[in-house]
């Protein structure tokens, strides 16, 4: 059966996700496809659908790098986080119930137990996307899904579990509670307040990366 380039462009996503390749690293066709058992043209498929969503970068002559950010497009990315996903609550906090709410709660369980970084990302994913779901908001559950991609393969990818973890764990149940109390305010209030300390977080290890090495 022939590897897709959806199946490609999936398997580069959990591998970015686990940090095989650094900001700014070359992603070479044919390293991917004897990576991925496939021949050049899915990948290089691949690599245009991962271009669109923001992960890497295809540049003409110079073939495919995995995608970098500066602050400027941190502050870009999460002012438009902001203003989808508190949309997004808007639309989902008065349809939520009690068993929607026990499934966006059991993820949380689980999160909380989670040491991995690759699985730590996807739980918290799963996380926004459940509590979120009930919007039925196709197009903005797209863009919020890729706004988050873009900072999660740079910035996210540099933290760990550990990373906030309280803090974390008391801006999801704030979340979750208000969402119970079906108080759209509160939890957009929680909701802005979380993604205003994700951002400074990811700012804080950008910028010691960006840090000249000191002699």
């Amino acid at each position: 059966m022939a590897t897709t380039a959806s199946d490609i462009a999936h398997r580069i996503r959990a591998d970015l996700n686990a940090g095989a390749w650094a900001p700014g690293e070359a992603l070479r066709q044919e390293d991917l496809a004897d990576r991925y058992g496939a021949s050049r043209m899915p990948v290089r498929e691949a690599l245009l659908q991962l271009d669109a969503e923001g992960l890497v970068s295809v540049q003409p002559n110079r073939g495919a790098v995995v995608a970098t950010l500066d602050e400027h497009d941190v502050v870009e990315i999460f002012d438009l986080r902001r203003q989808v996903e508190s949309y997004l609550l808007t639309h989902a906090i008065p349809r939520h119930d009690a068993k929607s709410l026990a499934r966006v709660e059991a993820v949380q369980i689980e999160l909380e137990a989670e040491d991995s970084r690759s699985g730590w990302l996807e739980g918290d994913k799963q996380f926004h996307s459940r509590l979120y779901k009930p919007a039925a908001r196709p197009r903005a559950l797209a863009m919020a899904a890729m706004l988050r991609a873009q900072v999660e393969r740079y910035g996210l990818q540099m933290l760990t579990p550990e990373s906030r973890k309280e803090e974390w764990v008391k801006e999801h149940r704030g979340l979750i509670a208000a969402a119970r109390s079906k108080n759209i305010n509160a939890c957009i209030n929680v909701l802005i307040e979380h993604l205003n300390q994700t951002q400074e977080a990811v700012q804080n290890q950008i910028r010691k990366v960006l840090a000249p090495t000191e002699n």
